[in-house]
Parts: C-alpha cells; structure tokens; sequence
C-alpha cells in the first residue's frame, strides 16, 4: 500500500508553494451526469478538464499552502479517494505545463525558454500535418463585436427564428421544384473556369458571414473572442474565429448553438440565393446566386454539417452526447480495447466512464475514418476530372495520412510506449502476419475475375416499320399482334404533299421537253435542256416511288407491334419516324456495351459469359460472344441503356444525336440458347468471367491505364 501511495520523488516538491495564475478560471460542468471542472487558460485560450478530486486539490492551490499540506488535507477530505503523491506530482506537472500556475521558486528560465520553444515547435509540426488548413492569426475582433453587440440579440431572437424558418422552407420549395435544372450537368458547370472565379469571389464572403455568427453567438451568452484570421483551406484564403471560450457555458444546448450557427447562417444564405436565382434571369447575379448555393448548401450540408468530420458538426455532436474531446478519446478508446483484448495488456484504465459512452466513442472513431478517406477519395477524383495532376498529389495525400501514416504508427509504437515495451514481440509478429495476409491478398493470391456490363434485347433495323414519307396513316390492314411474313402489306398512307408534288414534276417534264423540241436545232441550248429533262424526271421518278411505298409492307416475319396501342390511322408521321415493329421474339439479337478500360478483358480472357434478364432476376443463362465489333462508339443501340432509361451509361450533355454516349464503348453481340426473349429494349445484366487474378494487378493496369490516358502517351 506504501509503496502506491508515496513517491520516492515527493521530497522534491513537498514545500513548493502553488497558485494558479489569474488569467485562469475553472468552470463547472456536468457531462452524462457527471461532475466535471473546466480550466480557461484566457492567455492561450485552452481548456482543461479535471475530475472533482482533482479540482479539490487545485481549489486548494493558494499560494500559502505546500503541496504536503495540500496532499494532507486532500486525504483527510476524500477519504478512500485519496490520491498518490505520484497522481499529485503529475497534476502539478500537467498544470504547470499549461503554464496556468505559478511557485514561490523562481522559474528556470531555460526550462521556460524550452518549453515555450517545444510549443512553436507543435504549432508548426501541427501545420505541417494538416497542410490543407493552415491558420494564421491577424487581429482581435473583441472591441468591434463588444461595439456591435446589439447585432447578436437582434439575430438570436423569436422574430428571427420565424423570419429563418419562413426563409428555409421557402428556399427548400423551390430547391425541389427546380431541381432537375438546378442539378442539370452540374459537374462541368461547378468545375469551369469562370464558375471557379466566381466560386473565389463568393467563398470568402459566405464563410465571412460564417464566421462572424460564431463570434456573435458567443457575445449573446457572455463569452470573449479575441483571435480572428484567415486559415489556408487547401491553399485558399477563408476568414476564421476562434470561439473556443464558448466551451466555459454551463449550458450544452448554448454551446451546441454557438458551432451550428455558423451552418445555420450558410442555409439561410442558401435559401436567399435560391429565390434569387427563381426570380432572376440568366446572367452573373444568377451565377452568384448558385455558388452561393453550391457554397452555404451541399458543400456545408457535406463537410461543416456532418459531425463526421471535425468542423462544426462534430462539436454540436460532442456537446449533445456529452463527450468532449470526441474525436481524440475515441481513436484512444480503440486503442485501449486493442491493448485489452488483442495484445492483452494488463493494469490499463477506460478512456470511457461507461459501456454506453465507450460504445459512441469507438462508433465515431471508427465511422468517422471511413468517412474521411471516402470525402478524400471522392474530391481527388473529382478533381482529377478536371485537374489530373492536383488530383493524383491530393489521392496520394490521402493514401499517406489515412492509410500508410496509421500503419507507421502502430509498428513504431511499442517503442514509444512503456505500456506495450514488454509486448513489441507479440505487436511485431501481428503486424508481420496482417501485413503478409495484405501482401498475399494483394500480389499473390489469385481472386475471382468478373467484368459486369449491361445489354438490351434490341430489334434489328430490318424489323423497324418507318414512315416512308412525311403523311397519315390511311389504314392499317393488319390488327397489332398479328403475325405477318415478308412483303405482306401491313399499312398504307396518304401523302397529299407528294402527289401534289408529283403532279407537278410530271407538268415540269412535260414543259421541258417541249421546250427542248423547240430548241433542237439549237445544239448548245438542246443539250442544256436535255440535261435539265433529265435531272426533273428523275425528281419524278423518285417521287413515284415514294407514293408507291405509301403501301407498306413486311420486311421479315414476325409479329406487329405499332407504337401507338390507341391506334395510328389518321395520324400524321414525318418521313423516317418509327411506326412499329415486326418482332421475332425468337431470333431477337442480344447486345453489351463494354468500356473502353475492359474491352481488353473482355476480348482476350472471358471464360465465360452468363447472363440475367431484368425481367427474370433469379434466373441465369449461359452465354457466348458471337461478334465484336472492332472499334468503339458512341451510339447506343436503345435508350434503356442510358442513365436517362434507368441504366448506366452516361448521355452526352452536348450531344448531336439522341443515343450519343458520353464515353465510348464496344459493342458485343452475344447468343443465349435457351435464353427466352418475351420483351424487346429488355436490360440485360451481362457477367464475363475471366481468369482469377491478384488485384494488385488489375489496379496497376487500371492506374496505368488512366495516366496513358490522361497524358495521351
């Protein structure tokens, strides 16, 4: 028992007399019904939190008590809670560290000197690791914000909550009813150039007024903000406050208030912007007004609105549970669960004061990382669609601090933990064991190799019913799902149009031909209108056949379909327009557009081929190439394939024809035996199996695959 209770070392500083400085003060706080202090450092504008033993202890730091006094009285007060003299020595040392407390011993000066170095030192190392959000600080906002301080009463008030509800759910109306062109080819429109321009125009003003909503949140409950910046967001000037003094409200629902208005405030903005850009026409007010959008909605609703990455979110989440420090204790909590059980380390204490809290903090930690390197992955390669090179320096960023930098860590940790000194063996021999599985899963273990694409049951052209010419539909001799053979007639048509005009061209030939008799004897004028007879009789002879094939007929067997179930007599049909179709459901070709990237595969190593129909997605059929067409396209062979018709494959937004791809793709014929087609434009999911293979491999070939493509080499 003596030896926990007494420190070899407590002679050292039994009669040192402690005070904390004055520019320190403790606040009370109750997290998840339990009693905690809160140290404001007003200097350095950090927080502290104790436990209300160790607050008994610091009430007690006056400056005219020693540390054996204070330690006695300690015991005497706390009972079976009583500290060590170690567990004291390392309070007044982390208090002392903060440099919140003073002695009645002179300071050493180079130990101050040190450790005021050692704190530069963090700052920039804590820069350098955050590269994309570097602060620097540029004045103190106090004097203003204390001068405009009736601004923050107005703002947090009943009227304004009224007046913002009013305003968001009017903006939301409209957001919803003009969605589709709101979002219509948003990609390209976010990421041209002079979108990007204006994007920089309107990013610092929007988070300006971010920003200062933090900072009058906290005046409106009594609070200070003394620092106010620009942070470099990823290498882009935005303004910032520190309201860090909103963590000494006993209140959590005021601290939760401080962190979401500035989300609050960029919604509001949002909103306006979005009737503004209703009620105005196209022009630049109305591209501010997107920005405006694109800025205070989905890009806050994505980063500062979702508690899973560490903005504004995050600390409402943490006051709401309860938990500070969120973030930070929850990567801990991990830790020590893997200590527990995995490397079984004894003696170790919860980061968490319950199951149900330790439960939050490993869910956060754990959702939170995976969210993280999702958002990263995500605007690399969006970038990347535009700006290659910045996008890979941003993926390869990712890939160090999210999944090389973590690795590091853990192998170089038993080194630098006394706790896990004694267990680098067994530490040493599970990241050589996860590390060889990765490896192997990796390089060396061939995995199941499968392409999947999307097909249609298409028609063929010959069994497309076109209108042969522009007029109505006379009659349709043959009732819809009939059968009809090859030059059967099905419809006839009436093109008043063309006779008129063929009555016309005959009157034309006529007229020339006398003309022609009349100059025969005129060599050079005959043969100039010789040459004019025959050009008009050929318009003629073109046009009698067009009346002839008003009469349409069958160009294969099978069964009529017409477009139109209400019936198309009497309808009027421009030349070329689709009337119907005659439909062997027997000999219906099947087809798979294949990407550019895996046509190699597709085309060299398929084992395999099977295939489903959307109709019939339980049933599989077995199935083989029988043609591939030799060089890319852009034309689908049906709509259903598009993203328009429910499939896949991206329109071209400045497309010339309907069917145009965005990207190109080849085309394969496949043939399914006993495969039965009861549909046409039917979406097909087509897998083509090839041999197993590492995957290291197909993501060197899909890597490499991008650079040739992007460098054109």
């Amino acid at each position: 028992m003596s030896a926990s209770l007494f420190s070899s070392s407590w002679y050292k500083v039994a009669d040192l007399k402690v005070r904390l400085r004055k520019h320190a003060h403790i606040h009370r706080h109750v997290y998840r019904d339990n009693v905690w202090y809160v140290l404001q450092d007003h200097v350095t504008g950090h927080f502290h939190r104790f436990k209300p033993a160790a607050y008994q202890m610091i009430a007690l730091m006056d400056g005219t008590r020693t540390l054996q006094q204070i330690w006695e009285i300690a015991c005497e007060e706390l009972g079976d809670n009583l500290p060590t003299q170690d567990e004291v020595i390392q309070l007044v040392g982390q208090l002392n560290k903060a440099n919140v407390v003073q002695t009645d011993k002179l300071p050493d000066i180079d130990r101050l000197q040190k450790q005021r170095t050692q704190v530069i030192r963090n700052k920039w190392l804590q820069q350098i690791k955050s590269p994309l959000s570097i602060r620097i600080p540029l004045l103190d906002p106090e004097a203003f914000l204390t001068a405009t301080s009736p601004i923050a009463t107005a703002i947090f008030s009943r009227l304004s909550a009224i007046l913002f509800l009013f305003t968001i759910i009017t903006g939301g109306v409209l957001a919803v009813t003009h969605w589709e062109p709101l979002t219509e080819n948003i990609s390209d429109r976010l990421l041209a150039t002079e979108n990007i321009l204006l994007m920089a125009l309107v990013y610092p003003f929007v988070k300006l007024i971010h920003e200062l909503g933090h900072a009058y949140a906290v005046k409106r409950w009594g609070g200070e903000v003394h620092e106010m910046g620009v942070m470099l967001l990823v290498m882009f000037p935005v303004p910032y406050v520190d309201a860090s003094a909103a963590s000494s409200f006993h209140n959590k629902y005021q601290r939760m208030i401080v962190g979401a208005v500035g989300i609050l405030g960029e919604l509001l903005m949002s909103a306006i912007a979005m009737i503004v850009w209703v009620s105005v026409e196209p022009g630049v007010v109305r591209a501010l007004a997107f920005n405006v959008m694109l800025i205070g909605g989905f890009s806050t609703l994505l980063f500062n609105g979702n508690p899973l990455l560490r903005f504004d979110a995050y600390y409402v989440l943490a006051d709401y549970l309860e938990i500070p420090n969120l973030a930070v204790r929850g990567n801990a909590q991990v830790g020590y669960l893997v200590k527990l059980y995995l490397l079984k380390v004894q003696g170790l204490k919860s980061i968490a004061q319950s199951r149900s809290e330790s439960f939050w903090l490993v869910g956060y930690a754990v959702l939170s990382y995976i969210y993280r390197l999702f958002v990263m992955v995500a605007i690399s390669l969006l970038v990347a669609s535009k700006y290659f090179f910045i996008g890979v320096l941003l993926a390869c960023w990712s890939i160090w601090s999210s999944l090389l930098a973590p690795i590091t860590k853990m192998i170089a940790k038993p080194a630098s933990d006394p706790q896990l000194w004694h267990k680098r063996r067994t530490i040493f021999l599970y990241s050589s064991i996860s590390l060889g599985v990765i490896l192997s899963l990796l390089l060396v273990i061939p995995m199941p190799y499968q392409t999947y694409s999307q097909g249609v049951v298409y028609i063929p052209k010959d069994a497309i019913i076109r209108a042969p010419a522009n007029g109505f539909i006379d009659k349709q001799l043959v009732e819809t799902g009939s059968q009809v053979s090859f030059g059967q007639s099905i419809m006839t048509m009436s093109a008043p149009d063309l006779v008129a005009r063929e009555k016309v061209l005959a009157a034309q030939v006529s007229e020339a031909r006398l003309r022609y008799q009349a100059a025969i004897d005129d060599r050079i004028q005959a043969d100039i209108l010789y040459q004019e007879v025959r050009f008009i009789n050929n318009k003629l002879q073109e046009a009698r056949e067009r009346i002839q094939s008003l009469s349409i007929n069958g160009t294969t067997d099978g069964e009529l379909v017409v477009i139109d179930r209400s019936g198309i007599e009497g309808k009027y049909f421009q030349r070329g327009d689709v009337l119907g179709y005659i439909v062997n459901h027997h000999r219906l070709p099947l087809t798979a557009m294949i990407s550019e990237s895996h046509i190699d595969q597709v085309r060299n190593h398929t084992n395999h081929v099977s295939l489903k129909f959307t109709s019939i997605p339980d049933q599989e059929y077995n199935a083989k190439i029988i043609r591939q067409h030799p060089s890319s396209t852009h034309t689908l062979p049906s709509h259903t394939l598009s993203t328009d018709g429910g499939g896949l494959i991206a329109l071209a937004p400045d497309r010339e024809y309907p069917l145009q791809s965005y990207q190109g793709y080849f085309r394969v014929d496949i043939k399914a035996e006993n495969a039965p087609r009861q549909r046409f434009d039917e979406r097909l999911h087509v897998l083509f199996e090839h041999e197993p293979e590492p995957l290291f491999w197909r993501w060197y070939r899909d890597v490499r695959r991008l650079f040739l493509r992007q460098f054109d080499v």
